[in-house]
C-alpha cells in the first residue's frame, strides 16, 4: 500500500475514490492544503464520502480520517469503500454514537466534518471545540434543508465573539445533495 497518491499515475488515479461535486472539491482542497492530521467525520451521507477524504489524506502522505457513524449498515459501507480503494491506514470508520467515540479521537482535530443529524451539530461541535487549535476548520452539511434544528449552531459560529470566522457557501444544483454548507474557521 503505498504512502501517498501521485495524481499522474492515471493507473494510481483511477483506484482513488473521487469526490462529486461542490463540496467534495472543497473538502479535497481544504485537505491539501491544510494536511491535516486529524479529520473528524461526523456522519457519512455516502459510502464514498469516506473514502475521498481518505484519499485526500494520502495525497498528502500523512493524516488520518476518523469517521464516526452511528447507522451500522452506513458504517459498513463506508468501511468497505476505504478498504476497496487500499486506504485503510488513512481511515478508521467508528460504529455508534459519536459522543461516545469521541473521547478516543485524538487531537487536535484539524478538520471536522458535520453531516449527522442537524440537531447534534452544535452539542458535537462543542464536544469536540477543546481539541480544535485556531485555524481549525468545521464544515457542516444540510444547514439549509433544515434551517429549524441547525439554528442555534449556526447562531455559534457566525456569532462575531465565537471564536469563528463563518460562511454559508452558496452550493446550490450541482447534484451533490449538499443541501447548504457552511464552513467556519477556528479564530480563537
Amino acid at each position: 500500500m503505498p504512502n501517498a497518491v501521485s495524481c499522474t499515475d492515471p493507473a494510481a488515479e483511477a483506484a482513488v475514490p473521487t469526490f462529486e461535486g461542490a463540496t467534495g472539491t472543497l473538502l479535497r482542497q481544504l485537505v491539501l492544503a491544510a494536511g491535516p492530521l486529524t479529520v473528524l467525520q461526523i456522519g457519512c451521507p455516502y459510502a464514498s464520502f469516506t473514502a475521498g477524504l481518505a484519499a485526500a489524506v494520502s495525497e498528502n502522505g500523512h493524516g488520518r480520517v476518523i469517521c464516526c457513524e452511528p447507522e451500522a449498515a452506513r458504517a459498513a459501507a463506508a468501511a468497505a469503500a476505504v478498504e476497496k480503494a487500499g486506504l485503510g491506514r488513512y481511515a478508521d470508520v467508528r460504529v455508534g454514537r459519536p459522543e461516545r467515540s469521541l473521547a478516543t479521537v485524538p487531537g487536535p482535530v484539524d478538520l471536522l466534518l458535520l453531516g449527522g443529524p442537524p440537531e447534534s451539530f452544535l452539542p458535537l461541535l462543542k464536544l469536540v471545540e477543546p481539541r480544535m487549535l485556531p485555524g481549525a476548520v468545521v464544515v457542516a452539511l444540510g444547514v439549509r434543508d433544515v434551517p429549524a434544528p441547525c439554528a442555534e449552531f449556526l447562531a455559534h459560529v457566525r456569532f462575531s465573539g465565537s471564536g469563528y470566522v463563518s460562511l454559508p457557501l452558496p452550493f446550490d444544483g450541482d447534484g451533490d445533495g449538499d443541501g447548504g454548507v457552511e464552513m467556519a474557521v477556528r479564530a480563537a
